[in-house]
């Protein structure tokens, strides 16, 4: 299986990318959300002139953030920099639309913007529409030239429900799926495993074929040191930002907190009385504040919402060996790529931890 990154696009993490090819990584992604991350592609055009191996792509792009010519295009540029070594990854938007105000796009946007890049990165004609308008657009570009090059650059969907997933196998080349609905370090391989069979089952009845998909999942990692508590600080800074993933979701549409499993729904109260209160702004404005600290940091009062049980739930927290049996767990199932989710200040940190005692353990062979 290989291993990958998620980064912010903040300043040097095209060098993290570079370290993070030296320790063996195979892939890092940057994020795509504006007005609390930078740019995706200037992090990928400046990891590429520092990397030969590693592939780069978007974790996520979202349609909504850039038209699809303009994307195909960025890809195509930094592939011109990099060739054979770029992918797309994109969804219909969680924190990069959240931070605006806004709820993701309906799937129905997010296939015709798969097909869109899809046909353009091909060399094909694609669709693009303005107001009610659709107007037949294609790259004015050869293939290779000194513009960009926009040949074989896969695009991984990411999906969770079952009509993103029928995206990802009828239009894309590889599925980016989460933890969510599992307990990770108890049933994740086992959820994800029948993910996979329910979306080798669809695409069997459409005559498509998922067997060759790349499947990639994004996840926080920390290794316990003997006798730490996965509640020590150093724990919370290292996985605290992925945690709080769901209570972020919650300060957007307080809806949805009635469907958390009971570990998270018993601590919502906590997490209005010691953070959403404390912040700065009106309810209208929470998305403004509530955000900020998206996979780099724990805002003021989020360190008392978690708990021990919250952390293991949601990200791949405990010894070397138990994260090493779940991680050969989930590649049985079919994962292929799990790609770290760590802060930007402790990216180098998270990169020497997985090479030094998670890489091992796995390049070993298992138990009988």
């Amino acid at each position: 299986m290989d291993v990958g990154l998620v980064l912010m696009s903040y300043h040097g993490s095209w060098d993290d990318a570079a370290l993070a090819e030296q320790s063996g990584f195979s892939s890092v992604g940057f994020v795509d959300s504006p007005l609390i991350a930078g740019d995706p592609f200037v992090a990928m055009a400046l990891t590429a002139e520092r990397t030969s191996t590693i592939r780069m792509g978007t974790m996520l792009a979202i349609p909504s953030n850039r038209i699809a010519p303009a994307c195909a295009t960025a890809l195509a540029t930094v592939n011109r920099l990099a060739p054979g070594r770029v992918f797309l990854g994109v969804g219909t938007g969680n924190t990069g639309r959240a931070i605006l105000g806004l709820k993701a796009l309906p799937v129905s946007r997010l296939q015709e913007y798969v097909a869109a890049c899809r046909d353009l990165l091909d060399g094909g004609e694609a669709l693009q529409m303005e107001g009610g308008t659709a107007r037949p657009i294609r790259m004015g570009h050869a293939p290779e030239d000194r513009y960009v090059d926009y040949g074989g650059i896969p695009v991984y969907v990411a999906a969770d429900g079952p009509r993103a997933r029928r995206v990802a196998y009828e239009q894309g080349d590889g599925w980016i799926m989460s933890l969510q609905g599992c307990h990770a370090m108890v049933n994740a391989p086992e959820v994800l495993g029948a993910s996979l069979a329910a979306v080798r089952a669809a695409a069997a009845e459409t005559g498509e074929n998922a067997d060759d998909f790349y499947t990639m999942c994004s996840v926080g990692l920390c290794v316990l040191d003997e006798g730490e508590s996965p509640m020590s600080p150093r724990v919370l800074e290292r996985v605290g930002p992925v945690a709080m993933l769901p209570f972020h979701a919650y300060a957007d549409n307080p809806a949805i907190g009635e469907h958390f499993p009971a570990p998270i729904r018993d601590r919502l109260e906590i997490y209005e009385r010691k953070v959403l209160a404390r912040l700065d702004v009106p309810r209208d404005r929470l998305y403004q504040e509530s955000h900020r600290g998206h996979l780099s940091h724990l805002l003021p009062g989020e360190e008392e919402v978690l708990t021990e049980e919250i952390i293991r739930m949601t990200t791949l927290t405990g010894t070397a060996r138990e994260i090493a049996d779940i991680l050969r767990a989930l590649e049985a199932a079919g994962l292929r790529n799990i790609a770290l989710n760590p802060p930007p200040h402790l990216a180098r940190e998270a990169i020497r931890e997985y090479a030094e005692k998670i890489a091992p353990l796995l390049a070993a062979k298992s138990p009988l």
